[in-house]
């Protein structure tokens, strides 16, 4: 009885050991926040380690210290640390910390016991600390620095914890060709590594004035962000310029010939005028050349004063020299009364809006012609007509097809016939030749045509005119007796029917009225004379 229970003590011993164990193994810490940027001095500073169940009571173990720190709710700070959480029925064991120092930098590990075990958390903690300010350090004398050099620059900042990030500018531009990628280096005498950007660019004219800029980007800096400035100065020779043309000056008067030139350090100009050579300083004749008027950032106005400008002096041809200790450059100018021309390059000029107003004047004159036009019915916009004189009118013409489409109408006419005598006729025989000819003749009668394809007017006839006058009764009536003679009238032998539109059938009526009653004026007279 004795060895069994030997025997079971210690595997009850060993069992429990192995239960604590994977039953520690089994909880699963959570912290809050896993991990966490602060900067030195920065107060109440808040982490969190949690499980699901109820915890006995925890323990904080802080950087750069190896004893433990019991923290329970409810305990008053203690060297600046207090529980932090809500409580350790919710499983909740935390830790504020009053003001951060550099030796909270690095892992904080935290310990929460249940039935027993712990289990165990970790939150990194990392403690900013500000670099040194940004420094540039160039291989090159940049205040002495020439046209189409190469720079070489490195921005640097040291002692920071975590590093900086650095960017290089031209004043506010950002610079992008030309610059490596950042580097980490330990260097001598500094616990964190040191940060280096470097640059290489080929200096041009414009870069004279300007600043290399050199910006470092860090969370513990007061505003985030640090600048160092360096000025950039280059020599560089009187820049090229194609020909100038000054305008808009005055003859007879004293005028000045101002172009502007850029150089560094300042030039000295010479002006040559159909080959009298005139010096900065000088005057000669009717010319004077001053010093160049500097402008800053190495622009340069440079002057002739002619006085009593003349005719031929627009002709002429203007040569200025400048140069200065790095080189020289010649520039041609040339005169002009003018004012200065339009560049019509990048726009509409004077000329293409004058134009462009004619066009439009044009186009509106046409469109109120063509209404106008449209409205009197003249020009192209009138239709068919015929002349009123009588030789113009022949009665019995025939078009093919009238206004409504093809649709025309039919002129049925007889013989006139009559046979001239030989002798002159007596008064007698005249008279009664003419009656015999009046009651033999027949008026033509307007009828419908014949249209296959409408055979509804093959039935259809127009309705005669009537009219209670006998003397302006219709010349296409059978019934009128009083009518003249159809030679007198001006109508023709007809022995064959023809089609005439009805627009000219109405004109060819009232053409026929009008003869008529001159027929009767007349055979009114004659027979009074008779």
């Amino acid at each position: 009885m004795v060895d069994k229970q030997q025997f079971f003590l210690p595997c009850f011993v060993v069992c429990a050991f192995f239960s604590a164990v994977i039953t520690a193994q089994g909880i699963q810490v959570d912290t809050d926040p896993r991990s966490i940027i602060v900067t030195e001095n920065q107060r109440n500073v808040s982490l969190l380690c949690r499980v699901g169940r109820p915890v006995e009571f925890c323990t904080f173990i802080l950087p750069n210290r190896a004893n433990q720190i019991v923290l329970r709710p409810g305990d008053p700070p203690r060297d600046g640390l207090q529980y932090f959480g809500g409580g350790f029925e919710r499983g909740a064991c935390g830790i504020t910390i009053d003001r951060i120092v550099a030796s909270h930098n690095g892992p904080f590990k935290c310990s929460l016991f249940v039935d027993g075990s712990s289990a165990d958390g970790q939150i990194d903690v990392v403690v900013a600390v500000a670099p040194q300010l940004p420094s540039i350090e160039t291989l090159n004398d940049a205040n002495n620095l020439q046209v189409d050099a190469q720079l070489v620059a490195r921005c640097v900042t040291r002692g920071g914890n975590p590093g900086a990030t650095l960017t290089w500018f031209l004043d506010d531009e950002p610079i992008y060709q030309g610059v490596s990628t950042q580097q980490e280096v330990q260097e001598e005498g500094y616990d964190t590594p040191s940060q280096i950007l470097e640059l290489s660019r080929f200096i041009h004219a414009d870069d004279s004035g300007r600043n290399l800029v050199c910006e470092a980007k860090h969370q513990a800096y007061p505003d985030g962000v640090s600048r160092t400035r360096l000025p950039i100065n280059v020599n560089f020779p009187p820049q090229y310029l194609p020909e100038t043309t000054v305008h808009g000056l005055t003859l007879g008067r004293t005028v000045e010939v101002t172009v502007m030139i850029r150089a560094k350090p300042a030039p000295s100009v010479m002006w040559t005028v159909d080959g009298l050579t005139i010096e900065q300083g000088h005057q000669i004749d009717r010319y004077e050349a001053p010093i160049p008027v500097p402008l800053g950032n190495g622009a340069y106005n440079v002057t002739l004063i002619i006085a009593n400008l003349q005719l031929e002096d627009l002709s002429r041809t203007y040569r200025l020299k400048a140069f200065n200790q790095v080189g020289d450059q010649d520039y041609t100018i040339l005169l002009s009364s003018l004012e200065a021309e339009v560049d019509e390059s990048s726009g509409v000029g004077i000329g293409g809006i004058i134009g462009i107003v004619l066009a439009a004047l044009i186009v509106l004159a046409a469109v109120a012609l063509i209404i106008v036009a449209r409205a009197t019915g003249r020009w192209c916009f009138r239709g068919k007509s015929s002349s009123t004189t009588t030789s113009n009118a022949r009665i019995g013409e025939t078009d093919t097809t009238d206004d409504r489409g093809g649709v025309g109408e039919q002129l049925l006419s007889t013989d006139f016939s009559g046979t001239p005598a030989a002798d002159p006729p007596t008064p007698e025989t005249a008279l009664e030749m003419e009656n015999r000819v009046y009651n033999e003749t027949t008026i033509p009668i307007l009828m419908r045509p014949k249209n296959l394809r409408n055979l509804d007017l093959l039935q259809h006839q127009l309705p005669r005119r009537e009219s209670n006058q006998t003397d302006n009764s219709s010349l296409y009536s059978r019934e009128s007796s009083q009518i003249g003679d159809p030679n007198q009238v001006g109508l023709p032998v007809v022995n064959k029917n023809r089609w005439i539109p009805s627009q000219q059938r109405e004109l060819l009526e009232k053409q026929a009225n009008l003869l008529k009653a001159g027929a009767n004026i007349r055979r009114k007279r004659e027979t009074e004379i008779f």
